[in-house]
């Protein structure tokens, strides 16, 4: 493993970091080890929101987005409030604490589909996630839904102006 942590470092690589909430400590511990190391945590560390269960997920998560290497996406979120979810306002707080606690610099916004459509559609989402990034600038926008992903993951070229269609 250290030896493959290394090589991503060496290659500027990201490691995506698909877990639960349970998880986010030993991302910690993971990311002070190796504070070169670009880390983005997938969907929010897929916290339980069906559950309502925000705590220690919440703090976690805050502990972790102190480290400056470490990224969050913010997508799977109404995946993970379960299928068909009355209305966003039960997955709002949860997306708008990715937010806060990361900022728009250091979240890339993802759309989780084709999973998304288990519990909801790729336009409620996209709607859901304008919405909490609309006290934003443009240019915050921008890096949440698109610049960030190109710096982290060193893409080159192409827009992010995405749409729901």
């Amino acid at each position: 493993l250290a030896a493959a942590l290394r090589a991503m470092i060496e290659q500027r690589l990201a490691f995506d970091a698909l877990v639960r909430p349970i998880h986010l400590r030993r991302i910690e511990t993971l990311a002070r080890q190796h504070p070169a190391l670009a880390i983005v945590v997938d969907h929010g560390a897929k916290p339980d929101i069906a559950a309502g269960t925000w705590q220690p997920w919440a703090d976690d998560l805050a502990a972790l987005a102190a480290l400056p290497q470490v990224h969050a996406k913010l997508s799977g979120l109404l995946t993970e409030a379960g299928p068909h979810a009355p209305d966003d306002e039960r997955v709002r707080p949860w997306a708008a604490h990715v937010l806060a606690c990361f900022g728009p610099q250091r979240v890339l916004w993802g759309s989780d589909w084709p999973v998304l459509e288990l519990a909801s559609s790729y336009a409620r989402w996209w709607q859901l996630s304008q919405a909490v990034c609309a006290p934003l600038g443009a240019a915050e926008r921008e890096a949440v839904f698109g610049g960030n992903a190109r710096r982290v993951y060193r893409l080159h070229g192409g827009s992010s102006r995405l749409s729901a269609t």
